[in-house]
């Protein structure tokens, strides 16, 4: 399995909706949530490529993260950024809610067997804010950054660079405009993106996952409060994965250390994964997939991958971190069990941050479907620091069913349950 495929699927089952063609049966889907992508578009005038978003509010979180970040930036590559603390905290308030996501727990693994390390969930986060949101020179341009190029675009003369997350896209292409940005944007209008042309090939059309077009885009210069007419000669991103799929997926790809592969196969189709980095190598400078073809005769590479990350199954609910009296023996870890079948509790393992592990000892034999079970932790066995730490409950092949961390701060106060 592609590791790629892995993180797609992981998006699935958390923030990331189903891409359909526009012809495709909706059905049941508006609880998972759904876009329809136009790949046929020849004989309308301006059309919507991406139409009849259903966004469930119970993945909205990530996607208004972003989009409040969409203003932070100036427009014009070659222009310093001047941030403030509000726009800084907005991309930590981001960082937050996507670092132990789904995609980015099957990432993050990725990376730990590729490189033989241990990364934890703040080291994990210390990644993601230097390669997306770190700023740095390049081509005589001051402050440029990753997430800036590939999510919200940037103005290089007469065009604009990168603009590679399909959400950004159905925003500008006049779909949905919040109302704030009218009042402090006079002229702000919701339709900014005129649809030129669709630049597909080798059955690409075929795939809702992904779109290649040609359009004109009038981005608005929040600094200077103008529109600007840009063009996009050929523009490419894929369709349905979340603001943490997109991240997680051009984090592996750019991980010098991780060495994934350049090609990918998702659902059904072959892409290169085009990926540059800063002159230090430290920074993504821009991410986005060329489609290839269809994958039906191509064996993907040949590439270790986590187990899926599956909702509603064994998970890590709550920790007793810092018991009143010694901690030795007297800390807890409960499991929980959101699925609707029982699970075996044979041969997982807990793990702490030291990488000390602890079998769960077979008296606990199966968890009921919707049910819990406390683990008492032996002295000797793992140990939760009182500085901060994190918990990963792993399955019998050795792989992340769960991960979670807790901060020194909430280890401080004795004898209180720790709920993740």
């Amino acid at each position: 399995m592609n590791i790629y495929q892995a993180i797609w699927d992981a998006d699935q089952s958390g923030s990331g909706i189903k891409p359909l063609l526009a012809t495709s049966d909706a059905a049941g889907q508006e609880e998972h949530g759904f876009i329809r992508v136009l790949t046929k578009a020849e004989t309308l005038r301006d059309p919507n490529i991406l139409f009849d978003l259903a966004l469930p509010q119970h993945k909205r979180t990530t996607y208004d993260l972003a989009q409040a970040l969409f203003d932070n930036y100036a427009l014009d590559e070659q222009h310093a950024e001047a941030e403030t603390p509000e726009e800084r905290e907005e991309i930590h308030d981001l960082l937050d809610a996507v670092v132990d996501s789904a995609p980015m727990l099957v990432a993050r693994q990725y990376v730990e067997e590729a490189t033989g390390t241990s990364v934890s969930s703040a080291r994990w986060y210390a990644t993601l804010l230097e390669m997306w949101f770190r700023t740095f020179r390049g081509g005589g341009d001051p402050a440029l950054s990753g997430f800036e190029h590939v999510f919200v675009g940037e103005q290089e003369g007469p065009k604009v660079q990168g603009y590679h997350f399909w959400y950004k896209y159905y925003l500008d292409d006049g779909m949905v405009q919040r109302e704030g940005n009218r009042a402090a944007f006079p002229g702000l209008d919701d339709d900014r993106i005129v649809y030129l042309r669709g630049q597909y090939k080798d059955g690409q059309e075929q795939f809702a996952e992904s779109v290649t077009i040609s359009y004109k885009w009038m981005a608005p210069d929040y600094d200077a409060k103008v529109l600007r007419p840009l063009t996009k000669p050929t523009g490419g991103f894929f369709v349905g994965c979340s603001v943490e799929g997109l991240m997680a997926l051009g984090t592996v790809r750019a991980h010098l250390g991780a060495r994934a592969p350049k090609e990918a196969v998702i659902n059904g189709a072959r892409y290169e994964l085009k990926v540059f980095r800063s002159e230090n190598n430290q920074h993504i400078r821009t991410f986005y997939p060329i489609y290839l073809g269809p994958a039906s005769d191509v064996t993907p590479p040949d590439v270790p991958v986590p187990d899926p990350v599956e909702p509603g199954k064994l998970r890590i609910l709550a920790a007793l971190v810092n018991p009143q009296g010694d901690d030795p023996g007297g800390e807890r870890v409960m499991l929980a069990n959101g699925g609707s079948q029982a699970v075996s509790l044979a041969g997982f393992v807990l793990r702490d941050a030291n990488r000390n592990r602890l079998a769960v000892p077979d008296e606990f034999g199966t968890i009921p479907a919707r049910g819990a079970v406390t683990v008492s932790l032996p002295k000797g066995s793992i140990q939760l620091s009182n500085k901060g730490g994190e918990i990963t409950l792993l399955t019998p092949s050795g792989k992340v069913a769960h991960r979670v961390s807790y901060s020194k701060a909430q280890a401080r106060r004795e004898g209180e349950v720790i709920y993740f």
